[in-house]
């Protein structure tokens, strides 16, 4: 089903006009959608944002519109920003994406089973483009932005599920899809890769003194105690005696 026919149904619900008799330039800046193919929990949620109170107002659409807590609009890592104005005239169907993720997967030799789509569409760089992540069977995840004016695949990956996963508490959404619900499937909260390339830490250089190398321990002759007892130190102190006497010796005999 195509996504301007539910923001149709959004924009006819009393909570939307309530919303836009509070702020009337509130405009539509994205749009998530859960698709489940084993077990059928389907979740879809149209997103306005309201410059007049600065922050995002979320509708989640079941058997009825239901409006869902304000929410500022933030990137990963919590940098504040306003989105872009999403247009109506979306082209892409929602029951598309499973199949354009299957086609760009068999491109890749890449041959698994899609059992749930997790999708956000917003504007990224003045283009409407769909952030999907595609659960494998298993413990796989293959993560795609698909620009809707072309269907065509801009970024595929694969990765496995505890890469972008966290299971306690809630996170921000999707970078740029900040109407994100804080916990979709039961609790568990996708986190993509960082959008904002963070600044590597430098940490301050510490001088470090040089170590000095030990001098050799000095050769000090052996004491004549030390010599005693041993017959090496006997000849060593007769070799001492002798020298000695020598040395007597010849000062006599220069006398």
């Amino acid at each position: 089903m195509k996504p301007s026919h539910y923001i149709e149904k959004v924009k006819k619900s009393n909570a939307h006009k309530l919303l836009m008799e509070e702020d009337p330039k509130a405009y539509l800046c994205s749009i998530f959608f859960l698709r489940d193919f084993d077990e059928g929990n389907n979740e879809t949620q149209v997103d306005f944002y309201s410059p007049l109170k600065k922050h995002i107002v979320s509708f989640k659409i079941d058997k009825k519109i239901e409006k869902v807590e304000n929410k500022h609009a933030k990137t990963l890592t919590n940098k504040k920003f306003i989105p872009q104005p999403l247009p109506e005239n979306i082209k892409m169907d929602v029951d598309e994406m499973k199949s354009t993720l299957l086609d760009e997967m068999h491109n890749r030799d890449m041959t698994y089973e899609i059992e749930k789509v997790l999708a956000f569409l917003n504007m990224t760089d003045g283009e409407a483009v769909w952030n999907c992540t595609g659960f494998l069977k298993g413990l796989g995840l293959v993560q795609a932005h698909i620009e809707d004016k072309s269907a065509s695949v801009l970024f595929m990956e694969k990765k496995s599920l505890f890469d972008l996963i966290k299971f306690a508490g809630g996170a921000p959404g999707m970078p740029g899809m900040m109407g994100a619900p804080e916990k979709p499937m039961g609790g568990i909260t996708i986190l993509p890769p960082e959008t904002v390339p963070s600044e590597p830490e430098s940490k301050p250089e510490t001088k470090t003194k040089p170590q000095k190398t030990p001098e050799p321990p000095k050769k000090t002759r052996p004491s004549d105690a030390e010599l005693k007892g041993t017959r090496q130190g006997v000849a060593e102190l007769e070799n001492r005696r002798s020298d000695v006497n020598l040395k007597k010796k010849d000062a006599k005999s220069k006398q």
